[in-house]
């Protein structure tokens, strides 16, 4: 199941949860991009400090405000300009998100350091 928390622009930050191996139940984060952040291939990408067991312990994934990544993938086409502003402008939304999605981690005990 997912859950959207929050969102922003061509992003959002959403909370999964389900039943994984050895009927394990967890729950995580994800950051979901959509519209010109999808078009122009950028994502925020949260970083999973550890790797707990999945044995029938309840789970609550744990991460790393200071591993968080906007990543933005090659594309083989050739831009027009305005494209160009748009792309600047979606890559400045992502760095906006990814400070924000980090202070929900830290306040929201989903950081890593209560581990």
């Amino acid at each position: 199941m997912i859950e959207v928390i929050f969102s922003e622009d061509d992003f959002a930050l959403c909370k999964e949860y389900g039943i994984g191996m050895s009927d394990t139940p967890w729950e995580g984060l994800i950051v979901k991009s959509s519209d010109a952040a999808e078009k122009h291939v950028v994502e925020v990408r949260l970083c999973i400090a550890g790797n707990p067991p999945f044995d029938g312990t309840p789970i609550k994934h744990r991460y790393d405000p200071e591993r968080t990544e906007i990543s933005h993938g090659m594309r083989m086409r050739t831009d027009t300009f305005a494209d160009t502003e748009e792309y600047i402008k979606v890559l400045e939304a992502a760095l906006v998100f990814a400070k924000r999605v980090n202070q929900y981690i830290i306040d929201n005990d989903w950081n890593n350091a209560e581990v």
